[in-house]
């Protein structure tokens, strides 16, 4: 069976920044076989153990640029383009699982729009909705890939 690492990140107390996390809970309550669900206040290089296990690695987070909820190819990026410290990003992380075994054949980043950056817990309606959104796009990327 093929190994689906799904990684939401996000800091959970500043309302829509928190919706790659909301992600990652609803996905993994959803149990899909196969999938391996990671919740982080932010990425770091130990999650490099994990992407380097799996076969696709997919990327929750919330995006202040971004107007709707949007599914891009992630690749492994440029050796010495992002520093390592204790947090990094998806392609420094590919980059780094390559260096421990292999980088994932597949890797996608799912990009949820975030408005609202209060303090709070409460995601802002279009937060919501494209959270909504995003957790069927991921089911479509496990069940494409399940039957793959």
């Amino acid at each position: 069976m093929v190994e689906i690492l799904v990684i939401g990140y996000g800091n959970d107390l500043r309302s829509d920044d928190g919706a790659g996390r909301v992600v990652a809970s609803r996905i993994e309550a959803a149990d899909h076989p196969g999938v391996i669900v990671r919740s982080q206040s932010q990425l770091t290089p130990e999650l490099a153990l994990d992407i380097a296990r799996a076969d696709v690695v997919v990327f929750v987070d919330a995006n202040v640029d971004c107007k709707e909820m949007a599914v891009h190819p992630v690749h492994a990026g440029d050796r010495g383009a992002h520093s390592m410290s204790h947090h990094t990003d998806p392609t420094t992380l590919l980059l780094l699982a390559g260096d421990l075994g292999r980088v994932p054949p597949r890797a996608h980043s799912v990009s949820i729009p975030a408005t609202n950056l209060e303090l709070g817990f409460d995601l802002s309606p279009a937060t919501a909705a494209a959270v909504e959104e995003a957790v069927e796009a991921i089911a479509g990327i496990v069940s494409m890939h399940h039957d793959s």
